[in-house]
């Protein structure tokens, strides 16, 4: 099948279109072609990607197979499936993305995680803060999973932030404080117990060597920093005195290569007690977590 021609006069299905696109996906450099296929192809009929395998003899319509065609044309154009969909999974959570969002990744999930083991399971936190919201999607996790009982969250993005406010509408946390604003600002004359973020922290080199989809369709903003990637996290912990409770805690996700520099920086930062970094789920050092001393 073309996906640039008109189908040819018989039914394509379900199995037949899955095998030739994701060929097509393929010879643009996607990855997992077949696999981007079947979530496309799930996403028009309306079903779960799993259950396309119970009806590969599903035939398309012309509308259906129209449909397709758009998407796997922009998915082709490598723009992030998650766009192309216009949505990305977290945790228990779908949340919109699009444009101008960083999309969520498995990395920032385990964050939470983290956080739970290191503050305890059973810590419910007074006022939580996450710093750069983006999609809103860690904000909206320690809502849903009540870690806190207010969460506020900031980002620098207008457009990122409507999306955030969207997001915790459908999610059922409409009590989510949004404000706009760089990182800690927003928050003067507010105290929490917990700040959470994933700050830019890409090196420009890192940045120009990723691929397309991350290059040339995800805010650099979001994820670029100068100075080797800590400028942005300099920042923010510099802005922590007077924010962060005692015994209050700070995690942040930063690159693998940055964790020791994080960690002394966290260190160097009055009102800080112990400082410790933690792996993600492939064993890489990924989290710094620091607890602040008690008043």
């Amino acid at each position: 099948m073309s996906m640039r021609a008109p189908a040819p006069p018989r039914s394509w299905r379900v199995l037949d279109v899955i095998r030739v696109s994701g060929g097509y996906l393929e010879d643009r450099a996607v990855e997992n072609g077949r696999l981007n296929a079947e979530f496309l192809l799930a996403h028009v009929l309306g079903m779960d990607r799993l259950q396309l395998y119970l009806h590969f003899d599903r035939p398309l319509t012309a509308g259906e197979l129209s449909r397709y065609k758009r998407l796997l044309r922009r998915r082709g154009a490598r723009e992030p499936l998650q766009y192309v969909l216009g949505s990305a999974p977290y945790r228990n959570l779908e949340l919109e993305v699009g444009p101008g969002v960083a999309i969520p990744r498995p990395e920032t999930e385990y964050l939470i995680d983290v956080l739970k083991r290191v503050a305890g399971p059973d810590r419910i936190f007074a006022a939580a803060a996450d710093v750069g919201t983006g999609s809103g999607c860690i904000a909206i996790a320690l809502a849903d999973e009540g870690i806190a009982r207010r969460v506020v969250a900031t980002d620098i993005s207008p457009d990122a932030l409507r999306v955030a406010r969207r997001n915790a509408r459908r999610c059922g946390q409409p009590g989510i404080e949004f404000h706009a604003g760089s990182l800690l600002e927003p928050l003067a004359g507010m105290t929490c117990d917990l700040i959470l973020a994933n700050p830019p922290y890409l090196t420009h080199e890192e940045w120009r060597a990723a691929e397309a989809e991350v290059r040339e369709w995800e805010p650099s903003t979001a994820m670029v920093a100068a100075d080797a990637g800590l400028a942005v996290i300099r920042e923010l912990i510099a802005g922590l005195e007077g924010v962060l409770r005692p015994h209050g805690w700070v995690g942040l996700e930063v690159g693998r290569s940055q964790t020791e520099a994080v960690a002394g920086l966290l260190r160097d930062c009055a009102g800080l007690g112990e400082v410790a970094v933690h792996e993600d789920l492939a064993g890489l050092p990924r989290y710094v977590f620091a607890q602040a001393y008690g008043g």
